[in-house]
């Protein structure tokens, strides 16, 4: 490439635009591969009065289409939603504005992006690992973001926690459509007057997303990939209590984490309140709840088993409900919350009216949102 001097980020000659193959395949280079069976879209800032190819990448990112629902006023919306990752600027052109250039275009982009009919994108999101602020200036404002963590274990325990069986592949098509059942109508329920309620759909195509990254990275780094994809319990009440998980290998053992995807505990909206840190007593729920309390510790007990045989870390659970906080600690007595500042924080851009944003609630922030 010849010569080039750097436009500043201001510059009218900048545009955010799609990259030709052999863009693509820099932008690759320059931020590692991303998978996604389709709807996944690439996008590079770049001076616009460049030839393709000629042209220096100056940021980049990607953003990919996601099933959501959107429940207001008593009714419930199947919506096209898109979460953006990989955002990326190559360490020779920051301190110049660039990021933030393509994130003010990419808001743009994304009002109308794949959708049909001239509709407009409802909501987006984002994971931000450079804290609150930034994206925030941008209309992705930081919504809750905290985990509990259980420490590995290489023994299973076969009195209090037995009874969980371990899903794979084949499994998941059924509960995924069973759970993407009880969200609807989760989501739906009791909406509060003048609130939005929003969420993106926990279906099988996002759980292959994630097992096709733990996957490429077992095979490359221990040359062998993670068969078990979760774990499930039936109660006695006919109820089920399942996880989906996966598996993020690190450059290190100290950055392998087993991540739990989604957490479901059928009939669990009956019980819980909202304030995880409050935390419920197991003596003050019928025995049919402490079923599911014992459901949830056992599929956690698998994860940690798991987490052993695969050299894990830890287990993480997003933004734990009460209940699930509550089996934690039947394992972990000292289990407590840690609330993420700086790291996978979760945020939502509303696309609608800037007062709005204050009325939206969001349902199923878990990993599986994560992009």
């Amino acid at each position: 490439m010849a010569a080039y001097e750097l436009p500043p980020s201001r510059s009218p000659n900048l545009a955010l635009l799609h990259p030709t193959q052999e863009e693509k395949v820099e932008t690759w280079k320059l931020n590692g591969t991303s998978w996604r069976d389709g709807g996944i879209t690439f996008w590079i800032l770049v001076d616009s009065t460049l030839p393709p190819n000629e042209r220096p990448i100056l940021a980049s990112c990607e953003s990919f289409r996601k099933r959501a629902l959107v429940a207001r006023a008593g009714k419930l919306e199947d919506a096209l939603s898109h979460g953006i990752g990989s955002v990326f600027c190559d360490p020779d052109f920051r301190g110049r504005g660039y990021a933030q250039r393509m994130i003010e275009e990419l808001g743009k982009k994304l009002d109308t992006w794949n959708q049909e009919d001239g509709k407009k994108t409802i909501f987006t999101v984002l994971y931000s690992d450079i804290g609150k602020k930034f994206y925030s200036k941008f209309g992705w404002e930081a919504f809750h973001s905290s985990h509990i963590a259980l420490a590995p274990t290489s023994s299973e325990n076969k009195t209090r926690l037995s009874g969980a069986r371990p899903l794979r592949a084949a499994d998941l098509e059924e509960l995924c459509s069973l759970d993407e059942q009880f969200l609807r109508a989760d989501i739906v329920r009791n909406v509060p007057r003048k609130k939005t309620r929003v969420a993106l759909v926990p279906d099988l195509q996002t759980m292959q997303w994630h097992h096709a990254r733990e996957e490429f990275a077992g095979r490359e780094m221990l040359g062998r990939e993670p068969d078990i994809k979760g774990a499930h319990v039936g109660c006695e009440d006919t109820s089920q209590v399942w996880c989906i998980w996966t598996r993020t290998f690190g450059s290190t053992e100290a950055g392998n984490t087993l991540h739990i995807l989604r957490f479901s505990i059928q009939g669990e909206e009956n019980i819980a309140h909202d304030d995880p840190e409050a935390g419920i007593d197991l003596t003050d729920l019928k025995s049919t709840d402490q079923a599911k309390v014992h459901g949830a510790a056992a599929v956690l007990h698998t994860a940690q088993v798991e987490a052993a045989r695969w050299g894990m870390k830890e287990v993480q659970v997003w933004n734990p409900t009460p209940l699930i906080v509550l089996a934690a600690r039947q394992i972990e007595p000292s289990t407590e919350l840690t609330h993420r500042g700086d790291e996978s924080i979760a945020s939502l851009r509303w696309h609608g009216e800037p007062e709005d944003r204050k009325r939206v609630e969001w349902v199923g922030n878990e990993k599986y949102a994560w992009c």
